[in-house]
């Protein structure tokens, strides 16, 4: 790092970043208001595109899923099978299309939906990018910068899959996506979601009461559900988020279904959870199903519940040595620029697909101070926003090398 920190090329980069801080804030100002719900990223990819094309950046295209590449090749000479990292930051927002995206300006704080989480961080590669084409920097393998698409919630990182799911992969990779600039995430918790729907003959509900309810079936399931007891550690969570079904008051509901969402740092956790899950479902509708029966004396097959559970969502869990040279690197260089390294422990992030494939790989903070992520009132106060992508370019650098400076450490 210290040699790094002492390259001609390197420190002119460093002053770049910090001198190029207005453009990249005006970028963001661009950015942040345009709407890009998981699966719908097709306005930001453009942006993205543009920017990269202007920027001067080799190789830019679009991928089949609409990730976003630009390339800084390397100076090392090994054909078409030469090895290359990726640096990334997610196009999409947890908000769907219809939300009102307006910066609003109350003093020092910048508020809108999505302004941080995590459109300041496609930001930060323009800048890094520009900072090296500016300075002559080639690092030693080639570095693709990536903007890639379904980090979030339902998205279920479908755009690092696709990555990781080519023969071609790369060898390291580093996300920006973290509230806490000098954050460090170093291993990814998995998680598992389902839809759970439930059907019924459905009816009214005076005339036809004792006729099972899907919604009454669905209740019993969550009901079940919540009772689940999970390990401190490794930590394992679970969570009924969103719930739906029913016409009327007055209506004995045909369907209702949930969305289920379970965590763990522990593969063999989650594999628990699940069988708990099923268990709970088949066990009370077929409870639902018997009180009609001796209740209400309805016996005939079309009138009872069923239900179906489909997996919506799928984040492996993976961890790596805390002392691994990409997490050092992360750290080091985090110092070197007068950031406070942090190594959080609080998230799943598209790093959980490398991670859990063993290739190395991490998730970083982004510049400034930030809250309210993930509501509408998201906030932003510019604060030396400029050293985080310094210390990203740092870290980056020392995955790649820097021919005359220092080998690739991974």
């Amino acid at each position: 790092m210290k040699r790094l920190l002492e390259d001609a090329g390197v420190q002119r980069a460093l002053s770049y970043i910090k001198a190029d801080d207005d453009r990249t804030w005006d970028e963001l100002m661009e950015f942040c208001v345009i709407p890009a719900p998981s699966h719908e990223e097709q306005l930001r990819a453009e942006y993205v595109r543009k920017k990269f094309l202007e920027i001067g950046l080799e190789d830019v295209h679009l991928d089949a899923v609409m990730n976003v590449f630009g390339t800084i090749r390397g100076t090392e000479k090994t054909g078409r099978d030469r090895p290359f990292m990726v640096l990334a930051a997610h196009t999409d927002i947890v908000f769907p299309m219809s939300t009102p995206l307006e910066v609003k300006v109350e003093g020092d704080k910048f508020t809108c939906p999505g302004i941080n989480d995590d459109s300041r961080s496609v930001t930060e590669l323009f800048t890094i990018a520009r900072a090296m084409i500016d300075a002559g920097i080639r690092p030693y393998h080639d570095l693709v910068f990536c903007a890639n698409v379904c980090e979030e919630g339902l998205g279920d990182l479908k755009g690092a899959k696709f990555i990781f799911a080519q023969e071609k992969k790369p060898y390291a990779f580093i996300s920006i996506d973290n509230p806490v600039d000098g954050g460090i995430v170093w291993y990814g918790t998995g998680s598992r979601r389902y839809r759970v729907t439930v059907h019924g003959n459905g009816g009214h509900s005076f005339a036809d009461f004792g006729f099972p309810s899907a919604i009454h079936g669905l209740g019993n399931i969550i009901a079940r559900i919540s009772e689940i007891e999970v390990p401190k550690l490794p930590k394992t969570t679970y969570n009924v988020g969103v719930i739906n079904g029913g016409t009327s008051i007055n209506v004995i509901a045909e369907t209702a279904s949930f969305l289920f969402d379970m965590r763990s740092d522990s593969q063999e956790e989650l594999d628990r959870m699940e069988g708990i899950m099923r268990a709970a479902v088949k066990d009370c509708i077929e409870q639902e199903n018997e009180r009609a029966r001796t209740r209400h004396g309805i016996t005939e097959e079309r009138y009872m519940l069923t239900a179906e559970i489909e997996q919506v969502g799928d984040r492996p869990a993976g961890t790596q040595p805390v002392d691994s040279p990409i997490i050092r690197a992360a750290w080091e260089a985090a110092e070197l620029v007068g950031i406070t390294p942090e190594l959080r422990d609080e998230t799943s992030t598209d790093a959980n697909i490398p991670i859990s494939m063993g290739i190395p790989a991490i998730c970083i903070g982004r510049g400034g101070r930030e809250g309210g992520v993930h509501t509408t009132s998201e906030w932003h106060i510019r604060d030396n926003d400029w050293k985080a992508p310094q210390r990203t370019l740092l870290c980056t650098l020392a995955m790649t090398g820097l021919e005359g400076v220092i080998e690739p450490k991974i």
